[in-house]
């Protein structure tokens, strides 16, 4: 957690409005998928046969769309909107959002934890886990995002008001000016970031090597591969650590620093900053990519909404001829 209590001043920023511009599409390219996606992912949930996979991951599924959803608006819009007017124009107030967005990042990284380590479960007790209720797993997410609310709520605890813009991230950022943190960083570091990567990292290597075997299987006795579900969790796990495990190493390395160069504290933690939204949008992309159901779902939509637009212009063209007419 980088104390950033001086990078309020615009030197910090994008001074090249090519470059800003660049960014500030990149966000809102972000904000516009996960608006979009998260919702068509909420919505195809809750019908039958849209994810023909565990409904334990559905569950899952459902809530880190939800936890997507919040981020975007709480973290990225803001984000966006900073970067195209180069300065913080959404007030005094707007400016707490930081506790709903680091409160979101730390419940929506231990909800991948979960995610992975059910795969897991689900690969190597099949037998069970096919009698696992979709209650069992709405407790378990109701547990993350209730033990999520530590982090947000210490941040009020320890200094309520240390929170001001940075230009490095154009966001508004909790500045952790307080010697408390100094004890209190590693802990919340421990639990909240470095237990849930490890569990990520431990649980994905299991369903990785299963897709390999599967896949040698499969081309041995000439069958299909059974990879619907695991490559699903595996693609978001992966993605997921390589958008946010850079950011993660700059951190522990700045915090292990006695004098951080500014390579560290500006440049790379800019980039890296940036790069966490990947893992945010990748979501939708994956599930398009890799559920087939979920793939017709979108199609028949696209279908359904081409085909009333086309009756539209065929009745408007009908009545402006009707018109002509007369």
């Amino acid at each position: 957690m980088t104390t950033s209590n001086n990078y309020s001043d615009i030197e910090f920023g994008v001074n090249n409005n090519a470059e800003r511009y660049f960014w500030a599409s990149y966000y809102s390219f972000g904000v516009l998928s996960s608006l979009i996606g998260d919702t068509l992912i909420l919505i195809a949930s809750f019908q039958k046969d849209t994810f023909t996979i565990n409904k334990i991951l559905v569950t899952i599924i459902q809530h880190i769309a939800v936890s997507d959803l919040i981020y975007t608006i709480s973290t990225l819009a803001p984000a966006a909107i900073s970067l195209l007017a180069n300065s913080w124009v959404l007030g005094k107030a707007l400016c707490y959002r930081v506790y709903v967005g680091d409160f979101t990042f730390v419940a929506g990284m231990s909800l991948i934890a979960v995610l992975t380590t059910s795969k897991f479960l689900i690969l190597k007790y099949p037998l069970r886990a096919a009698c696992w209720p979709t209650k069992r797993a709405h407790q378990v997410c109701s547990f993350i995002w209730a033990s999520a609310l530590i982090y947000p709520i210490l941040l009020l605890a320890v200094d309520k008001d240390d929170v001001h813009f940075d230009y490095r991230i154009y966001n508004c950022y909790y500045g952790y000016s307080s010697d408390a943190w100094k004890t209190i960083t590693p802990i919340l570091g421990f639990i909240f970031g470095i237990v849930p990567n490890i569990i990520i990292v431990a649980t994905t290597v299991p369903i990785l090597k299963y897709l390999a075997d599967a896949g040698k299987s499969a081309r041995r006795v000439g069958g299909s591969v059974p990879w619907q579900g695991a490559l699903t969790v595996a693609l978001t796990a992966v993605i997921y650590c390589i958008s946010t495990l850079p950011y993660a190493v700059n951190e522990i390395a700045i915090n292990c620093m006695k004098d951080p160069s500014e390579l560290f504290l500006v440049q790379f933690y800019k980039c890296f900053v940036y790069l966490t939204m990947i893992h945010v949008v990748a979501n939708f992309y994956i599930y398009v990519l890799t559920i087939r159901s979920f793939r017709q779902f979108l199609l028949s939509k696209i279908r359904s909404v081409v085909s009333l637009l086309v009756s539209l212009q065929t009745s408007n063209i009908t009545s402006t001829a009707g018109k002509l007419q007369l």
